[in-house]
């Protein structure tokens, strides 16, 4: 006979797929009629953007365009050109299949890049694309926290935990024309285009999230009244998105991220003609995965006076989430050429950012890594190329936090630069983070007890028993070991705690 049992529902996120994969693309560009040939490649920079992703079944395909852009210098070797063009690009991955509603947060980066001009009008390129993703499904666990037996005894224990209530993923377009800021000379191409965006604010209430930040904007062009002087541009754009999040309310805990996708920056005529306008459009993904706090009770153990008992158990685990720590580190570096003495930055950035952490000793231990760029003039007149990548360690005290577990979201942003001697500059950068703590526990819990049929039951007669316990012995223990009521125990002995503070007798009346 089984007792009968409580449930208590648990709702968690269930990763179906959580990894990387590549797309690789081959690919060659003739230039058109209007470049001028190659003498020299300085720079060759492709950027993944991803534009949909679609999970069918057992599979998780992601769609996007690498935008390429190949810095060279001219026959004369005295101007900088920029030849640009796109390349679509597919990747898919099997998942867990499954039949729940699925939400996926994805990365793009570039992985890997050759390029060479194999003739002074045609560039061959090998590219790969890291996909990075995350594909969760909401389910439930109905969690046994009572049995409805007077006979049987059980030992519980309460954890306090994050339950999911929703995930979602919401994809927008923002769009914008702005005009070039303090009479910049108009626009005649656009070499370099970097874009990032950031959440300023979010609120939960009434079943909506309420999310607002910007895209940033930064892109480097060459000029168009005198063809060979560069300009740089920054340029941010609000948005407010309302998000439909069935159970979203104040109080939720809210892990959210913003993803740049496919974005495009054309230059736009004004009312006389020239390109002082830049049409910028930006596809973004906002995921956000929202958890509540609450207690969970569950049954360790259990046994019974009159009879013994067929014990099933099942294993979980519960998320506690500690918070979202932020910070902006920042770190200084020196940046050395070789060739030629520097007369001129005309542009630096970072690239290949990224940013590992880890919780150890009450301390957040970052990995941080990027590529600093840097395009400039020689005392000579020429212009030249260089890059150099960069590794630093940073840690922060997290106080008595029980963290084990981090999921950080970062970029890094060259913010500060100056020429120190003729070989040297030195640069500064930031890397905004945003750290995601947490931790899991893994729990064994009793999900039924059932009187074994074939085994005959325990004989009734009362018996007083003085048992010698010794120091730190868990009262529960005893209570088993005899089959008598916990209650009784504690009752007879005027014993509270979960264990004997000191070595004495115990008395002990099965009843």
């Amino acid at each position: 006979m089984q007792a009968k049992i409580k449930t208590q529902p648990y709702e968690y996120f269930d990763p179906i797929f959580d990894g990387s994969f590549e797309a690789p693309i081959d690919t060659e560009y003739n230039l058109p009629d209007y470049c001028p040939d190659i003498q020299k490649i300085l720079k060759c920079q492709a950027v993944p953007e991803v534009s949909s992703y679609l999970i069918s079944e057992d599979t998780l395909t992601v769609d996007g365009v690498c935008d390429i852009r190949v810095l060279y210098l001219d026959s004369k070797g005295d101007r900088v050109y920029s030849c640009d063009f796109t390349k679509d690009f597919t990747a898919s991955v099997k998942i867990k299949a499954t039949e729940e509603k699925a939400v996926a947060y994805i990365q793009s980066a570039l992985d890997h890049i050759t390029c060479r001009a194999v003739s002074a009008r045609r560039v061959d390129m090998h590219i790969a694309i890291s996909l990075k993703a995350l594909v969760v499904v909401q389910k439930q666990e109905l969690i046994t926290c009572d049995m409805g037996d007077d006979s049987v005894e059980k030992l519980c224990s309460t954890y306090s935990a994050a339950q999911a209530v929703n995930a979602v993923c919401h994809q927008f377009t923002t769009e914008d024309t702005l005009s070039l800021k303090n009479g910049k000379p108009p626009i005649e191409t656009i070499l370099r285009k970097n874009v990032t965006c950031r959440v300023s604010d979010y609120r939960l209430s009434d079943g909506k999230m309420e999310v607002t930040g910007t895209a940033d904007v930064c892109f480097l062009y060459q000029s168009a009244v005198d063809g060979t002087s560069l300009e740089k541009m920054n340029a941010t754009i609000e948005f407010s998105q309302s998000i439909d999040c069935s159970g979203a309310e104040e109080g939720c805990i809210c892990d959210l991220k913003a993803v740049v996708g496919d974005s495009s920056i054309q230059p736009r005529e004004d009312d006389v003609g020239e390109y002082t306008n830049v049409n910028i459009v930006v596809k973004i993904f906002l995921v956000a995965f929202l958890y509540k706090p609450c207690e969970i009770e569950v049954i360790d153990d259990a046994y019974s006076v009159r009879a013994p008992l067929e014990l099933r158990y099942s294993q979980t685990s519960f998320l506690q989430i500690d918070r979202t720590h932020t910070e902006v580190l920042k770190k200084k570096s020196a940046l050395t050429v070789s060739e030629d003495e520097i007369e001129k930055v005309l542009d630096i950035w970072c690239e290949q950012d990224s940013v590992q952490t880890v919780c150890d000793k009450g301390k957040l231990n970052y990995r941080v890594r990027y590529t600093v760029c840097m395009l400039y003039q020689s005392s000579g007149g020429r212009v030249l190329y260089t890059e150099k990548p960069f590794d630093y360690n940073a840690a922060t005290e997290l106080g008595d936090s029980q963290t084990r577990k981090t999921d950080t979201f970062s970029r890094t942003e060259l913010w500060e630069y100056r020429i120190t001697d003729k070989n040297t500059v030195e640069i500064s950068v930031e890397t905004p983070t945003s750290t995601f703590l947490y931790s899991r526990t893994s729990v064994k819990y009793l999900t039924s007890a059932g009187v074994n049929e074939d085994a005959p039951a325990f004989e009734t007669e009362p018996k007083l028993l003085v048992y010698y316990a010794s120091a730190g012995e868990r009262l529960w223990d005893i209570a088993k070991n005899h089959r008598a009521l916990l209650s009784d125990i504690q009752a007879q002995n005027d014993l509270y705690d979960e264990v004997v503070p000191t070595d004495r007798p115990i008395i002990i009346c099965n009843r």
